[in-house]
């Protein structure tokens, strides 16, 4: 199927659970797992220690200073009130986001072991830390139960996540309960977001464990038993997954044990995925804070005689991934050309009447898409009446590249996409680009692009589509995606440039 809606993801991720729960199956509640690890005592030198004996004179030592604390990683946010149940017939008292108490601190120790690093963990409230991730990049929420979250509470989790922050959430036990919540809460966030389950192929998966599959501590409906894929769902803030919701329970792994009952990753897989979710909020925290200032760009020139408006096709809900890479890109066109002209960079709907005015159309994305047959006419009126289209997947993504290819052939049927030869004005036009680099990440997933990137369809002797399957637009922030099939930063530039005057002059 080319469009499965978020809702049907999760209702049909909670269905699942429900169908079990009316077959006998109950999901435990309460508190489980261990305290977390004690704050080991520090000792200055000679304390402790019993005096020397006279006459003996002592030695002049010197006080070793204390090392610097650990800087603070991943904040686990305390939320809601007292809970009770009744076990053994005894009433036991518990908080519902606590009930593995030792889960992150454990994860953090084998995170700071695996990767070499040295980070520590808080607990808290949410008002108790700062909302700058620069202090706290990742927090964290776990829980059976429904909850909610205040207006203040949610403008606070808007500003952490739109600033660079992860948010994770844990579905402790695999309770539906706490995974609608935290769904439908997260949403309240990032409004407009659609949840989508991580594919195989997301570098949360291979960031640094390669992890195919997992082990389950009981069937899940998704894996058909006791073995499958992880069943994770990401909200996008940009080109990065800021919220990272696990539909089965992580947190008693990472606490090292298993639970009776309870829908859960196997701890040894549990950490794995952990040390991943780490490493990859580690690997995106400067994407996120880069994205977090928006820059919109109108140059005024004294001398312009006209306007370029760089109009960007709105597609999904995450078309707009690269602004400030855009801006950067407009502002290198007039510092190094000869161009005068005002830049603008504005968002449009294709079947919008004002997308014939432009000369200049840009369509990135990450993810699937499927034109309407509006949208489709739309875009072959423009094409075919000397519009330009540059298309590129955010990232490289290569759902995007599918989408795109086939979306193209519906409105262009007569033409395909070919290679641009090594002579065309597009590689020559202003800076000479006889090959191109391509990021780090592209060689480390195994494979090998052609020199030259950029595929086109030509309309009356020109090309009126330019198309590059690597990301070409992530590349103008100035720096490369960490997990991005692109172009390197520094070729993006010179070939944006390139292109930005070939549409101009063509």
């Amino acid at each position: 199927m080319r469009k499965i809606t978020v809702i049907a993801l999760l209702l049909a991720a909670m269905a699942a659970t429900r169908a079990l729960a009316d077959e006998g199956f109950n999901v435990p509640k309460g508190p489980c797992g261990s305290a977390p690890p004690a704050t080991p005592h520090r000792r200055k030198a000679g304390e402790a220690f019993p005096p020397l004996p006279l006459p003996a004179t002592p030695l002049r030592r010197t006080e070793k200073k204390r090392p610097p604390a650990p800087p603070p990683l991943i904040a686990k946010i305390q939320y809601g009130q007292v809970k009770e149940i009744e076990r053994d017939g005894q009433t036991v008292r518990y908080h519902d986001w606590n009930k593995d108490p030792g889960d992150v601190a454990m994860l953090v120790n084998v995170a700071n072991q695996t990767l070499g690093l040295r980070y520590t963990q808080k607990r808290g409230p949410l008002a108790a830390f700062d909302a700058d991730p620069a202090q706290f990049p990742i927090y964290y929420f776990t829980g059976s139960d429904e909850f909610s979250f205040s207006e203040q509470e949610v403008a606070r989790l808007r500003e952490f996540v739109r600033t660079g922050g992860t948010v994770w959430g844990d579905t402790c036990f695999g309770d539906t309960d706490f995974f609608a919540a935290f769904s439908r809460e997260m949403n309240r966030v990032l409004p407009g977001r659609q949840w989508r389950r991580l594919p195989d192929d997301h570098p949360l998966f291979h960031c640094y464990y390669r992890i195919d599959e997992v082990s389950y501590t009981r069937p899940v409906p998704e894996a058909g038993g006791e073995t499958g894929s992880p069943v994770i769902f990401g909200l996008d803030n940009g080109d990065r997954t800021a919220v990272i919701l696990s539909r089965y329970d992580l947190s008693c792994g990472w606490d090292g044990h298993i639970r009776d009952g309870a829908y859960s990753v196997h701890p040894k897989d549990a950490r794995k995925l952990g040390v991943n979710m780490i490493a990859y909020a580690l690997a995106t925290f400067r994407l996120g804070r880069y994205q977090s200032a928006a820059k919109l760009y109108y140059e005024e020139q004294e001398r312009a005689r006209g306007d370029f408006v760089f109009a960007q096709a709105r597609l999904t809900d995450n078309w707009d991934t690269q602004p400030n890479a855009i801006a950067n890109l407009l502002k290198f066109v007039t510092a190094n050309t000869s161009a005068e002209v005002k830049f603008q960079r504005r968002a449009v709907d294709l079947v919008a009447e004002e997308l014939q005015e432009y000369p200049f159309l840009y369509m990135a994305g990450r993810y699937d898409f499927e034109l309407t047959e509006a949208q489709v006419q739309a875009l072959r009126r423009y094409l075919t009446s000397g519009g330009f289209l540059l298309a590129s997947p955010s990232a490289g993504r290569r759902e995007f590249d599918r989408a795109f290819r086939r979306e193209i052939a519906r409105v262009l049927p007569d033409h395909k996409l070919e290679a641009l030869p090594a002579a065309h004005p597009v590689y020559t036009i202003l800076n000479k680009v006889d090959s191109v680099r391509y990021s780090d990440y592209v060689a480390s997933v195994g494979e090998s692009p052609l020199a030259l990137p950029l595929e086109g369809i030509q309309l009356g002797g020109t090309a009126a589509v330019i198309y590059s399957p690597y990301g070409i637009g992530g590349g103008w922030r100035g720096f490369d995606h960490p997990f991005g099939r692109d172009i390197a930063h520094r070729d993006a530039v010179r070939l944006g440039v390139n292109i930005v005057l070939y549409a101009m002059t063509h």
